[in-house]
């Protein structure tokens, strides 16, 4: 199940904003090889609101770089989302005993 991407990454001193869709893959089986995960960026945006998406898929390696920090800038942000809900869930029982 696709999952909306909306996070920012670092690239040699330049913060960009990246917009997309996050795909988590799917194990192989006996109708299929599989997937790997991948990430499809719908829009990279600079720090003035500019889409330089298709100047950084003309490069495919400035390409790839950007799809794999937005793919640990999305799993980072995922980790810390569980972890604080972990943590409300402890806050709220303890406030509940």
């Amino acid at each position: 199940m696709s999952q909306p991407i909306h996070t920012y990454i670092e690239l040699s001193c330049v913060k960009l904003e990246i917009i997309g869709t996050y795909y988590p893959g799917e194990d192989a089986s006996m109708d299929s090889p599989g997937e790997e995960e991948s990430i499809e960026i719908i829009s990279v945006l600079t720090a003035k609101g500019d889409d330089i998406g298709a100047m950084v898929a003309w490069f495919e390696d400035v390409q790839e770089h950007v799809e794999q920090d937005a793919m640990e800038a999305f799993k980072e942000c995922r980790i810390w989302q569980a972890t604080e809900a972990a943590i409300a869930r402890r806050e709220m029982a303890r406030e509940a005993a």
